[in-house]
């Protein structure tokens, strides 16, 4: 059974709600709903549900998605909307995200369920006793090779959370590198089963911070997310808390990969993940440090 809390910021659980993890335990524990899952994952299924959320007959369901989520729509900018999907890509009020700018902070580009790992010498980490490796995740060994030693965020969005994410840093960004895969869903049970973070669609980009430090932000696609939106796909200057793109419908996730001995991530982080948590983290809130020894 997955955990039934997070952890804040202050170190209190918070309990994860139920129908998260009930759902998808009552599916994965049976190859009928295994197989389910595994035709959902599609496109062409992505493509049909973003098709029928983008209906107006949608909107009916937002009421009681607000109240099973527990979504405080005054954060959000108001207005009616004419879809579900119109409600999915609400906008935040600037004054509900503060922004934690500077040199030397690593920005969250995102609300999430926060977790961070080191990237070993061979160029592997564990997630839920899962093994990766940075060369499968980005599927270029050469590229890889530049983070060992480094951290890797891993930043899981939920669908109550804020479906835009913002550059974590400023400086200069390479153009965005697409990663072909399927769309499983991001929830931790999946690791049991799938590498998702090596086998979903995923889209990268690099930036290059003034201190020479290269901060890769990759977006990874999920169930029900048939698209990335990027705001600036291609090479060009970019600033700290500007919007980076969004997710259409569906939890998805944001990793982080930054190099040995550049920025060091938040000591609660570092505690809640090695004890089995994930944290709350709300965009715009400071994940990590320049590294100064």
């Amino acid at each position: 059974m997955e955990n039934v809390f997070y952890r804040d910021r202050g170190g209190n659980e918070v309990p994860v709600p139920a129908s998260n993890n009930q759902m998808l335990e009552r599916l994965f524990s049976n190859v009928f709903g295994r197989t389910l899952m595994k035709l959902a994952s599609s496109k062409p299924y992505s493509d049909l549900q973003r098709m029928a959320m983008n209906s107006r007959m949608s909107s009916f369901f937002i009421t009681n998605f607000v109240h099973r989520n527990g979504i405080k729509l005054r954060e959000y900018e108001k207005k009616k909307f004419v879809s579900f999907h119109d409600f999915f890509l609400r906008r935040i009020k600037k004054e509900s995200r503060p922004l934690a700018l500077g040199d030397d902070i690593l920005m969250s580009p995102c609300d999430c369920k926060a977790s961070v790992y080191p990237i070993g010498e061979d160029s592997s980490f564990d997630v839920k006793d899962v093994n990766y490796t940075v060369g499968e995740v980005l599927r270029n060994e050469e590229l890889a090779k530049e983070y060992l030693g480094g951290w890797f965020f891993l930043l899981r969005l939920c669908v109550e959370d804020y479906h835009h994410y913002h550059y974590p840093v400023s400086g200069e960004k390479t153009g965005d590198v697409d990663v072909p895969g399927k769309l499983y869903t991001v929830h931790p049970i999946i690791h049991r089963y799938a590498k998702v973070y090596r086998e979903n669609s995923r889209r990268y980009t690099i930036i290059t911070t003034a201190n020479g430090a290269p901060v890769l932000v990759m977006e990874v696609g999920a169930l029900g997310v048939g698209r990335i939106v990027n705001e600036h796909p291609h090479i060009g200057s970019v600033t700290q808390g500007e919007e980076m793109g969004h997710f259409e419908f569906g939890g998805s996730t944001v990793l982080v990969m930054v190099p040995r001995d550049t920025y060091i991530p938040s000591e609660e982080l570092i505690a809640n993940t090695q004890d089995g948590y994930e944290t709350i983290v709300k965009m715009g809130e400071c994940i990590g440090y320049e590294n100064h020894s």
